[in-house]
């Protein structure tokens, strides 16, 4: 957050010094003769959005700057100098099955996601508080799955659907510093959060609608009791990194009560009686994360432990006090065509995104087991694929992402998918507008619906997201 609050004031400061134009333009293409810039850069229209009223400004200046709604009268920036970042977003997904399922339809899924970060050292001008920042955010979901619905499949075709409410999806206190002259960096965070922002999440997963892939590999929510967004749970995590990208986590969150869970309730049920413990670890590398322009990466690995009543798939009157799951995790630049071009208006500036700012294809991949396979709906689950970053010069923010989930059903179950499987194929291009709206047409295909109860389906898509 800080970085972020420097950067629009350097940007604010940079405006009001004609004497070091070019480096206020920097990337960006100048007239000889001029010597004024052909072409405006993003930080440009940062500026003046934070400096005008909506009315006052022209298509060019709203339709090249961060946010649909402008600089709110000039609130946006004042909050921001404050140390208050508001962000108000809408997803939605649409889909339909012209071929297979249960039946033919179409439905359209929608969230609204309401949150602001807090700065708490900025706000309270207390310096002993540097590094703690106060999160809240809300979201409110409705709309129709068209897998629950029509299909009748297990992985959802639209990663937007669940918990169709109002919710409160998060207040926490975070906590970031440095230590050791800078070698390492440790982060905290403690309260109503959910385990599965802060395990088994990667900005790959977020480029795909199908629900297999987007936030987390959603094989986990199919063997264990774990905590996802947009609900929260009581809990508290600790990472600590080092310089060269090192990294281990570990976090521990209540599971809830389906009370606690339930969409009347809004997240407001704030007891400590819930159902059991979550505890999570994680141990991983990022590699070339770094900015040096090398091909990026990661590679990590975790486990996820539960303590619980779990009930047995093939005796539900039996049940055992403890599952866990075991995943895997690793991605890399396989083809590094250098940086894109940033220069233009639509760039999105990106502080932990870092194969973002670079061309290329990336390799992906996800394995997770349960090894107590009669506790578990779905044992086995992997799914990988390919991301394009930036497939034409002149488009710095779009991306080609090709992916592919496989789930496999426990042999323990007693309804029709035992020992079976289902798969999920899908093929996006996401076109970025402009730096807050976007495009996603997307090609899914569903194979062996729930185990083969269903007809194999065709699903066209097209997911899209503005900031406002």
């Amino acid at each position: 957050m800080k970085k972020l609050l420097a950067l629009a004031l350097a940007s604010l400061a940079a405006s009001a010094a004609l004497g070091i134009q070019r480096e206020y333009f920097i990337g960006v293409e100048y007239d000889d003769i001029s010597e004024m810039p052909v072409n405006h850069g993003a930080q440009y229209y940062d500026n003046v959005i934070k400096n005008k009223y909506l009315w006052e400004l022209t298509f060019d200046e709203w339709f090249n700057g961060p946010n649909f709604s402008g600089g709110w009268v000039g609130m946006r920036r004042k909050l921001e100098n404050r140390g208050f970042v508001p962000v108000i977003t809408y997803l939605g997904n649409f889909a339909s099955n012209p071929v297979g399922g249960n039946h033919r339809s179409a439905t359209n899924t929608s969230a609204v996601h309401i949150g602001y970060g807090i700065d708490l050292a900025e706000v309270t001008q207390i310096p002993e508080l540097k590094g703690w920042q106060l999160i809240n955010a809300w979201s409110w979901r409705f709309g129709n799955s068209l897998t629950r619905e029509y299909i009748g499949n297990t992985f959802n075709v639209q990663q937007n659907y669940g918990g169709q409410s109002m919710l409160l999806s998060s207040l926490y206190l975070s906590y970031n510093s440095e230590i050791l002259d800078g070698e390492y960096e440790i982060m905290l965070k403690f309260g109503r959060i959910a385990a599965g922002d802060n395990f088994m999440t990667k900005p790959i997963y977020w480029m795909y609608q199908n629900n297999a892939f987007d936030g987390n590999p959603v094989g986990a929510f199919n063997q264990t009791r774990l905590s996802a967004y947009p609900g929260s749970t009581w809990g508290a995590m600790a990472q600590i990194s080092d310089s060269e990208g090192r990294y281990f986590k570990a976090g521990v969150y209540q599971i809830n009560t389906a009370r606690q869970d339930s969409l009347g309730m809004h997240g407001l049920d704030w007891s400590f009686n819930g159902d059991g413990v979550n505890s999570n670890y994680e141990i991983g590398w990022n590699i070339n994360h770094d900015g040096s322009g090398k091909s990026p990466g990661n590679i990590s690995a975790g486990v996820i432990a539960s303590w619980y009543n779990a009930p047995h798939r093939d005796n539900p009157m039996a049940s055992s006090p403890f599952n866990c799951t075991i995943y895997f995790q690793a991605d890399y630049m396989i083809w590094n065509m250098g940086y894109i071009k940033r220069g233009e208006p639509y760039y999105i500036v990106r502080e932990s995104e870092k194969y973002r700012d670079l061309r290329g294809i990336i390799l992906w991949g996800v394995f997770q087991y349960d090894p107590y396979e009669n506790l578990a709906y779905m044992p086995y689950f992997a799914n990988g694929g390919l991301l394009f970053n930036a497939p034409f010069e002149s488009r710095a923010d779009d991306v080609i992402c090709f992916g592919v989930a496989y789930g496999k059903y426990s042999d323990k179950l007693p309804t029709s998918e035992r020992n079976s499987y289902e798969m999920i194929f899908e093929l996006n291009y996401k076109y970025q507008i402009n730096r807050f709206a976007f495009v996603q047409p997307n090609v899914q295909f569903v194979l062996n619906p729930c185990g083969g109860k269903y007809s194999d389906a065709l699903v066209l898509g097209m997911q899209y997201g503005i900031a406002f």
